[in-house]
């Protein structure tokens, strides 16, 4: 019992760390981050399957985050006195806008999914789900004149904008 406790804990801090505003990339939310790199890739989705030495997609920047997310993993086992040989699966899936029914223009953003999977050794399932709205960062930006993850150097050219 106390070991599913741990699994359960370790896939909603991984969700949180994925998913919450005040977790960065850059200074800016990971959430639009990624959803910024998927408009550029022309996608709606990536998995991460943190098991895994390196990324499926030979792409510099899912690269970086795939490995951030691995040492997490790694990190947040320990602390509960797990290791990675005691799952058979860990996985992060991402959408964004999987229903193609939400405008950049919306007041919200775009929809997003986050949902973190963790199976043990003896094949029990650990999930935490995540959804929102998010933007991509330079949308963002410009529409909403959100400032407040800019470094101080770029806030006076954002007010001045």
């Amino acid at each position: 019992m106390k070991n599913e406790k741990r699994l359960l804990d370790v896939t909603r801090v991984i969700l949180d760390k994925f998913s919450n505003r005040y977790h960065d990339y850059d200074e800016f939310w990971d959430i639009g981050v990624l959803y910024s790199h998927a408009k550029y890739l022309n996608t709606s989705s990536f998995t991460f399957k943190l098991l895994n030495q390196h990324h499926d997609i030979n792409n510099v920047f899912l690269e970086k985050v795939h490995q951030k997310f691995s040492k997490y993993l790694v990190h947040y086992l320990s602390i509960h006195h797990e290791f990675l040989t005691d799952l058979s699966l860990a996985v992060i899936k991402i959408d964004f806008d999987r229903d193609h029914l939400l405008k950049p223009s919306t007041l919200y953003g775009d929809y997003f999914y986050v949902q973190v999977e963790l199976i043990d050794q003896k094949g029990q399932y650990f999930i935490a789900e995540l959804d929102g709205y998010c933007c991509p960062h330079i949308e963002w930006i410009q529409q909403r004149k959100l400032i407040d993850s800019l470094p101080l150097e770029q806030k006076k050219f954002y007010w001045e904008a």
